[in-house]
């Protein structure tokens, strides 16, 4: 396992540098990578919460006067809100997914839309743009040409699966086909996670990834095959063992997000005809 302190600058290559941000938790595990690309030219991936100690570990580990854009995976809130700061640090050209995302709330205005196929050169390196939706709709990966090696923002992470939640734009059949896309990609030698460690082995981790959904939507069909249920007991049935009526003994954050997957495999198994519609009738929160 490489360095995950929060705040110090971690080789992973020779080209990729990563600070993990001060922001640990449930939901963010040790906390949100920032990826610093290249030397001579530098390109931040994900500045992450705006927190003036973490964008001063950026700028020092970077030189300021090298970062020359800020790249955003997407644009939830442990990803992107340093952006600005960093921004007016360095005078890097911010980019992202659309001209002007909304970043839960704030429409957050970029200098350069990047879309499918488009490439950030630096002088030393190629970052192919990706867009992968699924965990969000504006969602994009960089794959690093020279090293093979995929940074995959929220789609893919280390320690954990990825929630799909249809309430913040989720869609579990347009994940699972990015997903698809991932593994198609040629000799690709390594995974670089928002959130976790390196995955070495991409290959093995997409199809865990891939294994993982296909079993739950066979759980989920077959909880329903003897009548409706609401989406909490559907939860209750997957995660077994269960003491105290908490599914699987999961921290009461993580039932709210077995309740989104559990939705968003419902949304797309009903578009496949594979469950009923009726049996689709409670709103994702219900008990």
């Amino acid at each position: 396992m490489t360095n995950m302190a929060p705040g110090v600058p971690s080789a992973i290559s020779q080209l990729v540098r990563r600070i993990v941000a001060p922001n640990p938790g449930l939901m963010t595990g040790p906390g949100t990578n920032t990826y610093l690309v290249g030397v001579d030219e530098v390109a931040v991936i994900d500045p992450g919460p705006d927190d003036a100690g973490h964008v001063e570990a950026i700028v020092g580990g970077a030189m300021k006067e090298r970062v020359r854009w800020i790249l955003l995976t997407h644009t939830h809130p442990d990803h992107w809100p340093a952006a600005e700061r960093l921004q007016k640090a360095t005078g890097a050209t911010l980019a992202a997914f659309g001209k002007s995302p909304k970043a839960d709330g704030f429409d957050l205005k970029v200098d350069r839309e990047l879309n499918e196929g488009d490439v950030v050169e630096g002088t030393e390196f190629g970052l192919n743009v990706m867009h992968t939706p699924g965990h969000a709709p504006n969602h994009l990966c960089f794959f690093l040409e020279e090293e093979r090696s995929l940074f995959t923002g929220d789609h893919v992470l280390n320690g954990t699966t990825t929630v799909v939640s249809p309430r913040r734009g989720g869609d579990m059949a347009a994940y699972l086909s990015s997903v698809d896309r991932m593994q198609k990609i040629k000799r690709l030698a390594r995974i670089l996670p928002a959130h976790g460690d390196v995955i070495d082995e991409p290959a093995m981790k997409l199809a865990e990834y891939v294994k993982h959904r296909k079993m739950r939507e066979r759980q989920i069909v077959a909880a329903l095959s003897e009548g409706p249920l609401r989406i909490g007991a559907i939860v209750a049935a997957l995660y077994t063992d269960t003491p105290k009526g908490r599914p699987g003994g999961l921290p009461a954050g993580l039932i709210d997000m077995a309740k989104q997957q559990v939705h968003a495999h419902l949304i797309k198994l009903r578009a496949e005809n594979k469950v009923e519609g009726t049996t689709f009738t409670a709103p994702w929160a219900s008990s």
